[in-house]
């Protein structure tokens, strides 16, 4: 997956979170360290080193027709 489009699904599956479209259990968040240590490159891209494996396959998984 190129990042531009690493960076559009990393928004989509924010957006799910804050909009409700995706459920979980708030005291067992293991989800927003994850998101929270991506970081952005100078072109305001994700950078791809700061995507952990876990949000990866939640990524995959969230993206899947």
């Amino acid at each position: 997956m190129d990042r531009e489009t690493l960076h559009q699904n990393i928004l989509t599956l924010k957006g799910k979170i804050c909009s409700g479209q995706i459920q979980y259990n708030q005291f067992e968040d293991h989800l927003t360290p994850h998101l929270d240590a991506v970081k952005l490159k100078e072109d305001g891209i994700v950078d791809e080193s700061t995507i952990s494996q876990t949000l990866r396959i939640l990524l995959d998984s969230v993206n899947r027709p």
